[in-house]
């Protein structure tokens, strides 16, 4: 069940997901870079635990090895998946004395009375959003703001658009195969857009980790029903099922689609616009607030109505045409990689976590970002 672990039987701190590391989604790439970072910022021992066997073997390993925990974070442990686990947590913590925060990433109003638990059961609310923190308190709950970061490449050459004047431009897209993330809008609309030879389609369609694989199998059926056959036949689309722990990398891409209909904080627009690949996003909120931190004047260049698929054409055609999202990009790099840096960074994220267990942090945490 552990994994990460510095100074085996001495952690401070322990972090706690459903998922082990080598299940790659957004929070466990997130997860691994913060154990990476602790040691650096003097946080002393960490742990990692994700859950697998019974509640009772969670338990014993608690027991065995974390009895000396100073705090406990479990990182988005109101989601449905394992949440025996996750009381089952709880209440060892309770019943040991030792402080537990859940880090809420996501929030659906599904999870109401699963908040409700923790917070009965002596655990307290982070946000990695002040969109979460919001939602949470529209339902009673209150939420201390701890913004996420993102895991960035060390040190990227400057951004420029001449290597994009060639043909054939990659749309890409890389997710797990859940229900929200709807790669089908980004396939209708890749047909839609009737590139022909001037364009591919990439989608990286990892294991969703939360449903079964029938259920994986139903959401790459409703991609394969948006696409002509011979788009596969000639390489225009390429699906990549491929479960891989390899980060993905932006820059070989002419722009990078986000179509989801809900993100709590979306991590893959922020990772491609510091590389300089451009972000075709669904105007949700956690979108929103990307495009207007990083674009300014021209943020709503980047999104299009939600499952408007049209729309998303449109802008695949314009960009292929004018590459002016790119060339903004390019022009703003250094001011947009500056506030990446210091708008979503995780070592900050890292030093408010390491801190939690010391005396009066959580009232302090929000003065602190």
């Amino acid at each position: 069940m552990t994994q990460g672990e510095n100074s085996v039987g001495q952690a401070k701190l322990l972090l706690v997901h459903h998922f082990s590391l080598s299940h790659v989604t957004g929070v466990t790439v997130m997860i691994a870079e913060i154990l990476h970072l602790l040691p650096s910022i003097g946080a002393g021992g960490a742990a990692y635990l994700s859950f697998s066997g019974t509640p009772d073997d969670l338990i014993r390993e608690l027991g065995e090895k974390h009895r000396d925990a100073a705090s406990v974070i479990g990182i988005n442990l109101h989601i449905e998946v394992q949440w025996e686990f996750s009381v089952a947590l709880l209440k060892w913590c309770k019943a040991h004395g030792i402080p537990v925060w859940v880090y809420v990433h996501d929030y659906w109003p599904h999870h109401f009375d699963n908040i409700g638990t923790v917070l009965e059961n002596g655990g307290k609310l982070l946000a990695s959003t002040a969109f979460l923190r919001d939602s949470l308190a529209a339902d009673g709950y209150a939420a201390a703001v701890v913004t996420v970061g993102v895991p960035l490449r060390g040190k990227l050459s400057p951004i420029h658009p001449s290597p994009w004047q060639t043909n054939p431009l990659v749309f890409a897209s890389s997710g797990r195969l859940t229900p929200r993330k709807r790669f089908y809008d980004i396939a209708r609309a890749f047909r839609a857009a009737a590139l022909g030879d001037r364009a591919i389609l990439y989608l990286r369609l990892l294991p969703s980790h939360v449903f079964n694989s029938g259920e994986d199998a139903e959401q790459i059926h409703l991609i394969e029903k948006e696409l002509p056959e011979d788009y596969k036949e000639t390489g225009r689309v390429r699906l990549d099922c491929v479960p891989s722990v390899c980060a993905f990398d932006y820059t070989p891409y002419f722009a990078y689609v986000c179509s989801s209909s809900y993100e709590g904080f979306s991590m893959s627009p922020i990772e491609a616009a510091y590389s300089g690949c451009p972000p075709l996003m669904s105007d949700i909120p956690a979108h929103k607030v990307i495009v207007q931190t990083l674009f300014g004047h021209r943020a709503y260049d980047f999104l299009y109505p939600l499952g408007n698929t049209d729309a998303l054409a449109r802008m695949m055609r314009d960009e292929t045409a004018t590459r002016e999202r790119r060339i903004f990009l390019t022009a703003h790099s250094a001011e947009i990689r500056a506030t990446i840096k210091t708008r979503w960074s995780l070592v900050t994220t890292a030093k408010l976590l390491a801190g939690l267990g010391r005396p009066a942090r959580l009232e302090r945490v929000e003065e602190l970002q």
